[in-house]
């Protein structure tokens, strides 16, 4: 295998070497069908901006304005609540333009090629109105937050808690359940790309389940009831999860993994795509096998039955 000296004075090996292509320029944006589809999409984007933003601006600038006249205080008091009136304002009006818009449907598609991803494409720059300060502070209100994912297709019980910083990556495929939490800056996807490929699947997450903070679950993902997934753990797409599994801070899930209810993952663990984990044991590791099974105390018991009368009745 032969050598030679670079500039650097190291040793490169030049034989038998398959080296990396260099990148190329792209061409024009008018000589590619992707390049004038992006262009097309920049230009209606823009056009939307000014349906989407005029009348709620327009409705929130009213107030000041108006109250500008009787005193320049009472104007500057008023901006909080203006504030307000144009974050619910941009709501309804984004509600009423995804009423519009054709449904989502779960499955692959071509990219700029099938109907479904320009669906996609389309409900996408529909949520990218609300930019992430606007999101946060509808977060943050209890009420605000239950219309604007409904209206967005999303489902969701007034007692979702979703924490300001949290991003949902279409919403109208995500449903949570009653008491379900989830922890700041968690990432809830329900779609993927993969090369020319878009991949939709929705992302269900059941009662009383807390989802922690810099999580990330990937669409077709679904978790049962009283589950609890610590901080930093991420989720491939397609992980099913049992109701009553513990998940440890920063476990990593590989695609298709299957988790029976009542189990218990330490921290730190890796478990492959397609592993499964039956009901009622402890995994841990990196690949993660089984080293134990769950010991049910009557404490624990007695809670269960408690939760699931809770659930009775709310039913």
């Amino acid at each position: 295998m032969g050598t030679e000296d670079d500039r650097s004075g190291l040793k490169v090996v030049t034989k038998d070497l398959q080296v990396p292509s260099p990148p190329t320029s792209a061409p024009p944006p008018w000589q590619a069908g992707e390049g004038r589809m992006i262009f097309l999409f920049d230009v209606l984007w823009s056009l939307g901006a000014l349906l989407v933003w005029g009348p709620p601006l327009v409705l929130a600038a009213w107030i000041p304005l108006e109250l500008w006249a009787l005193h320049p205080l009472a104007a500057v008091a008023a901006l909080p609540l203006s504030y307000l009136v144009f974050l619910v304002s941009l709501s309804l009006w984004m509600g009423a333009f995804s009423a519009l818009l054709p449904q989502e449907t779960p499955g692959t598609s071509r990219v700029f090629v099938d109907r479904a991803f320009f669906v996609f494409l389309v409900r996408w720059g529909l949520e990218k109105y609300a930019p992430r300060p606007f999101i946060t502070h509808i977060q943050l209100l209890t009420g605000l937050r239950t219309l604007h994912y409904r209206l967005l297709g999303m489902e969701l019980s007034w007692s979702s808690h979703i924490s300001p910083g949290a991003i949902l990556y279409g919403p109208s495929l995500i449903r949570l359940g009653h008491l379900t939490y989830i922890g700041d800056f968690a990432h809830l996807s329900s779609h993927l790309s993969q090369g020319d490929k878009l991949v939709l699947a929705p992302v269900v997450i059941g009662d009383r389940t807390n989802i922690g903070a810099h999580c990330k679950i990937g669409p077709g993902c679904t978790i049962g009831s009283d589950v609890r997934i610590g901080a930093l753990c991420d989720l491939a797409p397609g992980v099913e999860i049992g109701d009553g599994v513990e998940l440890s801070p920063a476990v990593q899930m590989g695609m298709s993994v299957k988790v029976g209810a009542h189990c218990k993952i330490e921290p730190r663990s890796f478990l492959p795509s397609w592993t499964t984990v039956p009901a009622g044991e402890i995994w841990g590791g990196d690949p993660a096998c089984k080293i134990g099974d769950v010991q049910v105390t009557r404490g624990e018991l007695r809670r269960r039955e408690r939760r699931k009368g809770r659930a009775t009745a709310d039913s």
